[in-house]
């Protein structure tokens, strides 16, 4: 999902490019970054974020949420934008009929209807299209045989980019910005800065792992190069930086094996594979970090078993309603072994000779 990616496009748009990477994105000249060889922590895994693990790259993805409730939104906003347009057929059928509907009715039902929609454009633009008619998520490979970030993700986010692994700049401590109200050059206030480094995250409590590439040259007004990636499950930003930087740069043996719960879905998943994996494995891992045995044992609330259960089916339709991104074959960022495109779990080989693996040490982007 697309949250932190649509919330910078709005301020790009209101704030210009420099500021609403220092309002959205915290970084600014008093932010510290990590580079690929500083260590920030040990590496390791506490959800559900690897699609891929082998010797030459792992791949993550962009954090995720239920679409469950932007789903009902969807359907909400979709009625009220509707109501009004049939309101206005009717009027028209009936003044054709009887000859009896004023200019006035004709007047007020074209401003509903066009009040309507214009909300409707304001939601969707600013909320929805994160969540529905989009990819299912960004897709990251960090491939360090080739030392290159490929990165899929949908044209109006950025569009898909390969990366030079060398130049990114790691924001393990990010944290939405919330209800604070920032302007361009708020960092300079002491208060203020010391407010947008312990944001709370928001109603959502959004915070964990971006990475950054500084444009090719900090002079120039477009900013060509710069990128800003949200990596990994939310609330879990130093560790998932630590695992990929390690990996990078000493190779699988460095970091620990991933276990079958620590891998994500390809593609979409059905219901109750949506109820197991995103609902109930949080409940079970909990009880494993507290010592229980056979965490499928854990005993868990009722209500936290029922209470999933109705919005099912909406998530589905959620996921139903976006697509699920492949890299482009030109890349070769599989280095030569096409992996599967849906399911779950580790998937061999493990370790290959690459083929004509793509070093260009050019950013590309298309």
């Amino acid at each position: 999902m697309f949250e932190a990616p649509v919330a910078l496009a709005w301020n790009r748009r209101k704030n210009g490019q420099k500021a609403a990477v220092e309002i959205v994105g915290d970084i600014h000249e008093y932010t510290k970054l990590y580079g690929p060889k500083e260590p920030v922590d040990v590496p390791y895994l506490n959800a559900r974020q690897l699609f891929d693990f082998n010797e030459h790259f792992i791949e993550w993805g962009s954090p995720m949420r239920d679409r469950a409730m932007a789903v009902m939104l969807s359907m909400l906003v979709a009625a009220l934008a509707t109501l009004p347009a049939l309101g206005l057929v009717a009027i028209v059928s009936l003044g054709a009929r009887t000859g009896s509907v004023g200019f006035f009715a004709y007047s007020a039902m074209a401003v509903g209807v066009a009040f309507a929609w214009f909300a409707v454009g304001v939601y969707w633009y600013n909320y929805l299209r994160a969540t529905v008619l989009t990819a299912l998520c960004a897709r990251y490979r960090f491939n360090r045989t080739t030392r290159k970030v490929y990165v899929l993700r949908p044209r109006k986010f950025g569009g898909n980019v390969m990366l030079d692994w060398d130049q990114v700049k790691a924001h393990p401590y990010w944290r939405a910005p919330g209800a604070l109200k920032l302007e361009p050059g708020f960092q300079h206030d002491p208060q203020l800065r010391e407010a947008r480094a312990n944001a709370s995250g928001g109603f959502m409590m959004t915070r964990g792992l971006l990475l950054y590439w500084p444009p090719f040259d900090e002079d120039d007004p477009k900013r060509k190069g710069e990128e800003l990636l949200w990596v990994g499950q939310w609330q879990s930003g130093i560790s998932d930086w630590e695992y990929i930087r390690r990996f990078m740069e000493e190779g699988m043996d460095a970091v620990p094996k991933p276990k079958a719960s620590h891998y994500r879905r390809k593609g979409r998943s059905s219901m109750m594979q949506h109820y197991w994996e995103d609902e109930m494995d949080p409940e079970t891992r909990q009880a494993e970090l507290m010592g229980e045995p056979d965490p499928r044992r854990a005993k868990l609330s009722l209500i936290g078993r029922l209470l999933p259960l109705p919005f099912l089916f909406l998530d589905r339709l959620g996921q139903w309603l976006c697509y699920w991104p492949t890299f482009p074959k030109e890349w070769n960022s599989d280095c030569g072994r096409t992996r599967r495109e849906s399911g779950i779990g580790p998937e061999e080989p493990l370790r290959w000779t690459p083929e004509k693996c793509n070093a260009n040490k050019t950013q590309i982007s298309f």
